[in-house]
């Protein structure tokens, strides 16, 4: 009799357990969500092609995060984004906590601001030139801090930290 309610003890823990799995990776449950960045508008670097070698330059950041997941919501505690041209953050700024209902999308704005950020004069001028040819490429990088109440406490997917990036290009019009 107790061998008897052990293999059911057995048998039913491995229908759980296989129950579990079929919800877990056939919904979706450990996809990630995924991210766009657009540039909204920019201003503060014309001073480049005045010579100057200080600018305070401010981004305006449209961002777009979708979430694939069939029964949980995709959240992040928050973060931070630097905009970078050639290795030097010109802009930075918060990226507030949010969450995508599940199947979602989700867009929200960015603002990145940087004060005073000094240029060498090799880097003001080649700023300069590519910003007047339009051809002006930054570095945008967003790190999110996850939330780790997921229904898998070991997906490296979705707890802890990620990095998003994205190569965007100014226009002079923006």
């Amino acid at each position: 009799m107790i061998k008897a309610q052990l293999v059911h003890g057995s048998i039913f823990m491995a229908s759980l357990f296989s129950l579990l799995m079929v919800i877990t990776f056939g919904s979706g449950a450990t996809e990630v969500a995924t991210f766009s960045v657009e540039l909204a508008g920019f201003e503060g670097l014309n001073a480049t092609t005045l010579g100057n070698h200080v600018v305070s330059p401010t981004f305006s950041l449209k961002v777009r995060v979708e979430n694939p997941r069939d029964l949980q919501p995709w959240c992040s505690n928050g973060g931070k984004v630097v905009v970078s041209y050639s290795g030097v953050a010109l802009a930075w700024g918060d990226v507030p906590g949010f969450c995508v209902q599940r199947r979602a999308t989700r867009e929200f704005v960015l603002l990145a601001w940087g004060k005073g950020v000094g240029l060498s004069e090799g880097l003001r001028r080649r700023l300069a030139s590519e910003l007047f040819a339009g051809t002006t490429q930054v570095l945008v990088e967003m790190k999110l801090f996850n939330d780790a109440n997921d229904w898998i406490p070991s997906s490296e997917t979705y707890s802890g930290t990620s990095l998003q990036s994205f190569k965007l290009m100014l226009r002079a019009a923006s």
